[in-house]
């Protein structure tokens, strides 16, 4: 009984440890600023072919930048579309 007690107090310790300290793969907030000391903002960004979202980082200009980018690319995807599929083309048999 002393010997299983012995083990068990040395396994909690262990733990103890673990879960105090920082993992290696964690980022603390002094760590999400960019070159220039701007702060950064993370976002979790889905990738094709696996489940596990990527985790990227920019700064807030960077981010808007972006979202522009993308915003126009599917406006201009969704005119075309609706453009081609659409009117006299549709009309005109062929």
């Amino acid at each position: 009984m002393k010997r299983i007690f012995c083990v068990s107090a040395l396994g909690l310790a262990a733990l103890a440890t673990a879960c105090s300290t920082p993992a290696a793969g964690t980022q603390t907030a002094a760590a999400n600023v960019g070159p220039n000391g701007e702060p950064l903002v993370c976002r979790s960004m889905k990738v094709t072919g696996t489940r596990f979202p990527q985790k990227e980082c920019k700064t807030a200009e960077a981010w808007e930048q972006y979202d522009a980018y993308t915003n126009s690319n599917a406006k201009e995807s969704t005119d075309g579309y609706q453009r081609v599929r659409s009117g006299a083309a549709t009309n005109a048999g062929g």
